[in-house]
Order: C-alpha cells, then structure tokens, then sequence
C-alpha cells in the first residue's frame, strides 16, 4: 500500500518566486513547463483513477479512439472508427427489432509502434482484456466489460458486449483509458499472480497491489518505460517535478510539437498562482488554480502581455461522496444510509452562496450527477434541495436527534449516546475546497451538526487504498472531491450498484469480495436505478434511452447517493506564443491533443482555439 508523503517543494517554489520571467526560455529549447497542484500517486494505465494521473498519461499513452474539440469521435491506435457503415459493427437483433448484442472490429493502424520500437498488436490488447478482466484488479468499473475477446491476426481483433453497450466505439470498456505494452506487462501480472495463488483474498489483493500495480515502472522509482503516445518518459523527481520527452516512434509527425514537458508540483492552489504571476510556469495544468472571481481578475490584471487567462466549459462536477456501508460504526451511529440524514445534510448548506459568492460566479449549484452539457440531463422532477435550515432540523429530528447542551445534535443508538460529529475529507492544499469546507462547517453547525476535517494529500486520498476502501471505513463520513465527466457518454454508470447479469458480488461497489473494483465508492444500493441503468445499457433508440435515463435521474435525486454541490467552471494560463494547449468537455485534459501543442516562435500553427 503506498504511504502518506509530505511535500516541501511547495515551500522551496515560494523562494524562486523572485526570478525573472525571462529565466523560462521555453520557446527558444521548445520545451514546456507546467504547473500543477496534484501528484500521480503512480503512473499505471490499469486502476489510476485521479485526474492528474489521466492527464499525464495521456501524453504518454494513446487509446484506440478520442473525442476531438468538437465532440467527434475519431480513430487514435485504431485504423479508423468501426462503424455499421464500415463492416466494423455488427449488431444481433430480436424478432422486436431491438439490439441484444453487437461485436465491435477493430484493426490497430499501420506503422503504430511502442516508443521502444516494437509494434503494437493485438497480443497487447488480449493482455489488456485479460487482466482487466481478473477481479483481482481494483479496476474502477467493469461496467458494459465485454463477453468476449477473438484476435484474427496481429493487427485486427473483435469484442463482442452482450448486452450491447451503446458507446462500446468510444469507450472501449475492456481497458480503463490506454492500453499497456504486454511485453513489459506481462511478465510482472505473470509473477504477481504466480504468488498469489493459494493465497487468501485480502492476500492476493495485496500481492496484486504491491507487485504488479506498485511496480517500480509506475513509481518515481523509475517511471513508464515504454508508452505509445506522443512523449515518452523520462524522468520523475517525487514530490518535485517529472519531465516527458517526444516519443520518436509516435506515428503522428508533426515537428513543430514541443520537445520536453516538465511538470512542476506545488503542494497549494495559493503557491502556483504566485508562481504563475512571476512566470515560473508556461502554462498550469487541467488540475492546478481553481476558478473563483477573485482569482480570475488577479490573474488578469497581472497578465502584462506575458500570459492569456481561460476559463473553459468544462465537466467538472464538484459533491460529497457520502459512506454509507452499515458495518463502519460511524455510519451507523449517524445514520449516512438514511436518506432522511442525506437529504438533511443537503438542505443545511448554503451552496447558493458558495457558488455566487465564494466562486464569484463561476460554478452553478448542482442536483444531479447529470451534467447540464449532456443530451439526457434533465429538470423535470428534479428537487433543487434550496437552503432550508429548518427543514434540515425537521429532518433530523424525526431520526431521534435533539440539541444536546452543547447544542451538537444527539441520539441514543444501541444504548449509547452518540454525537452528530461528522468526518469531511477533501484535498489538502486546495484553497478553494479549504474554503468551502469552513463554509460548509459553520452551515451544518447551526443546525447542531460538528464537522472534523480529515484532509491530506490528493496522492493519499485518491490511492485505491483510501477512496476504494470506504467499506473498511478508510473514510467515514463525506468525501469532496470531483468527477471529470464526459458527456457525450453519460449512462448514470458512477452510481449504479449490481449488473443484474451478476449473481455474486455487487461488481460496482468496492469491497474487498470484488477486490476493491467499482466507482460507487460510497456503497449505495437501489434496485429500480439498477434496473433503469440496465435497460439505458442496452438501449439504442437515443430518445428512448433518454427518457429511461430521465426516470433514473429523479430516483438519484430524491435518494441522493452523494450529495451534489456545483458545476465548476475550469481555469488555465498559458504564456503568450504556446498554441493549441487547451481543452474543453469533449476532451477533457490538454493531453488528449498533445501532439499539436507547440510555440509560435518555433512554427505552430493554430489549429485548435485557445478559450
């Protein structure tokens, strides 16, 4: 299991602050340095389920498709797109015409090389479908996984998903993002899986976790040796920085892309924006200032011509995960799996406020795990959970909670006293989430509920060890932090809790019986979600499917498996000359187009916006 660090670079990056802009001669040695405030609790493309970590792989890994700036979808390792028009989709009807199953063909293009040289085929994507099949991994969905895999040569292989999956051609669900080089793999799942046999579970999970997903290859201790994307490795100094370099065998040529990028980490949002205004930085990374009004016009009025400031729309769904596993003590005591205690916790906060004041403008309070950029989300029957203290109490009090003379609401539970004392996990050093939890302390407060914060580092609280394992009570009470969502595929699948085809385990909810794999980390079950996710899976009709997804909606919110804060706007700076560095909701992180960012004094065009 990986340890808790600290960071000083934080500190020695406010003694640099001082130098000239002119010390960055990015241009002029075509490299780029970026800001950031998270670091990669390791550099795997199996499990990894924090954004700084997708962000960086992918720079360094390709998957066969991506989404363009314009939401379409377009081939990446892939020879092209599999469509019904190109034979590449077959899909298997019932007499009612609807679609039981479909089998997806894909052809891995010509010439597509690892950065050590050696082609990519199609043993590298069974390995993939084999080990991210074994519920040993703590993947963090198997959600639409297909039924089968059949390699017809080196280069072409087919998956068959039964039941069907509707987006089975953009998100390909047999890898988590990228696909991993079997020959520098395989050897280490081979001996990783060779010990843990005859092994218990919790064993076997560990061997799994320490041999093959802690293996020096995904750590500082010697990072990715062989990637497909446009940089490759070179070089990670913990806690500090970590540099890429331009891969020579990416089969995209184009000469005018940067050289080098170098990450620098700054353990607070506050340190890099000083960083920023004394240009120690090129650009900051997708996870790095967090948007506020306040924070917005410094960075402006400070610009000087040196840098460009943007704000892009992004999906970026800020909540309260809410642990609400039973036999965590905790949970029990304050009854987080009673809907009457979630929805309380909802009506005692003022995210109106937050949103208008606290972001100055720049999120909008949310109720849904729905984002309001996609097609399916809607308002009808939508419950907007507006500030209502008193009802909060009304609430509570109906559970068995009075004042006690402190004035923190108390209960009797098991013959014992029990405090409304509530644990409230986010990540450490972002000042704005900082800010939010002592806003969102005094509210709960004044409707007799005490909060404890438990923060720490976001390569702590995002190891599969923490945010994985809130059924072993790793956490106890409310955990912020946000999902980076896309749109263009949202199926309600963060949320649900058993594939009906599962007679076993509830495969999406982490326990240690499914190995810790599932993305429902906060253990909420409800059968008609289930059901309503099901038939959306299997759904091809986009307006059907809409309305299935509709009804799932007003369940989520009436049962409020997390507790929905706001939609953020993103933030990013980028110094004057660095072209096409930029992202929106299709693509999601700056690395998914990495091949075209370069400068302007070194011959890029401008070929994607920068907003």
């Amino acid at each position: 299991m990986k340890k808790k660090w600290l960071t000083a670079f934080g500190v020695m990056a406010l003694g640099a602050v001082a130098l000239s802009p002119s010390v960055l001669a990015s241009a002029s040695d075509n490299s780029l340095i970026l800001g950031t405030t998270q670091q990669p609790s390791a550099l795997e493309p199996f499990v990894n389920n924090q954004a700084i970590s997708a962000e960086v792989l992918g720079w360094l890994y390709a998957g066969l498709t991506y989404f363009d700036q314009n939401g379409t979808l377009q081939a990446d390792l892939a020879s092209e797109v599999p469509t019904e028009k190109n034979g590449g989709v077959k899909l298997t009807k019932n007499a009612a015409g609807d679609v039981t199953a479909q089998t997806i063909r894909w052809n891995i293009r010509a010439g597509a090389k690892w950065s050590d040289g050696r082609p990519i085929t199609t043993a590298d994507m069974k390995f993939n479908y084999d080990v991210f099949g074994d519920e040993r991994l703590p993947v963090s969905s198997r959600d639409n996984y297909p039924k089968t895999m059949k390699v017809i040569d080196d280069n072409t292989f087919e998956v068959t998903y039964d039941p069907p999956y509707l987006f089975a051609t953009a998100a390909p669900s047999f890898v988590q993002n990228f696909i991993a080089p079997a020959h520098i793999w395989k050897p280490l799942w081979d001996k990783a899986t060779a010990s843990a046999q005859g092994k218990s579970k919790e064993q076997q999970l560990e061997i799994i976790q320490k041999d093959f997903l802690g293996a020096s290859i995904a750590t500082s201790k010697q990072g990715p040796v062989v990637t497909s994307g446009p940089f490759k490795f070179q070089k990670w100094q913990r806690d500090q920085s970590w540099t890429l370099v331009r891969n020579p065998n990416y089969w995209r040529n184009n000469p005018q892309m940067v050289d080098r990028l170098i990450y620098k980490f700054f353990q607070k949002t506050d340190t890099l924006q000083v960083n920023v205004l004394a240009g120690q930085v090129d650009a900051t990374s997708s996870v790095g200032l967090v948007a506020s009004a306040t924070t917005i016009k410094t960075l402006k009025d400070s610009a000087k011509g040196l840098y460009s400031v943007f704000t892009p729309k992004t999906a970026l769904w800020e909540h309260w995960d809410v642990n609400q596993f039973s036999q965590v003590q905790e949970v029990k005591d304050l009854g987080l799996n009673d809907v009457r205690t979630r929805q309380a916790l909802v009506y005692g906060i003022d995210r109106e406020t937050v949103t208008r004041d606290l972001r100055g403008g720049t999120a909008r309070v949310s109720n849904n795990v729905v984002n309001s950029l996609s097609n399916v989300f809607t308002t009808q029957g939508i419950n907007n959970y507006d500030y209502n203290p008193e009802k909060s109490k009304q609430l509570l009090t109906a559970m068995g909670w009075k004042p006690g003379s402190d004035g923190i609401m108390e209960r009797t539970v098991d013959g014992k006293t029990v405090k409304f004392v509530l644990e409230y996990v986010t990540t450490a050093g972002n000042a704005v989430r900082e800010r939010d939890q002592q806003f969102y302390k005094d509210n709960l407060k004044k409707i007799g509920i005490d909060v404890k914060f438990n923060n720490a580092p976001s390569s702590v609280v995002f190891d599969d060890a923490f945010i994985a394992q809130a059924s072993n009570g790793k956490w106890k009470g409310l955990f912020q932090f946000a999902y980076v969502q896309q749109p263009l595929t949202e199926d309600l699948g963060l949320y649900y809790c058993d594939d009906p085809a599962s007679k076993t385990v509830k495969d999406n909810v982490p326990t240690v019986d499914n190995g810790f794999a599932g993305q429902n980390i906060g253990g909420w079950c409800n059968a008609e979600f289930d059901s309503l996710w099901d038939k959306a899976r299997r759904e091809f009709d986009v307006d059907a499917r809409k309305a299935i997804l509709a009804k799932a909606q007003v369940i989520w919110n009436r049962e409020l498996p997390a507790i929905p804060l706001y939609e953020r706007t993103d933030l990013y700076t980028a110094r004057n000359g660095l072209l096409n560095y930029t992202w929106n909701a299709n693509t999601r992180y700056p690395s998914n187009l990495g091949w075209l960012v370069g400068w302007k004094q070194r011959g890029a065009k401008e070929t994607i916006p920068m907003k």
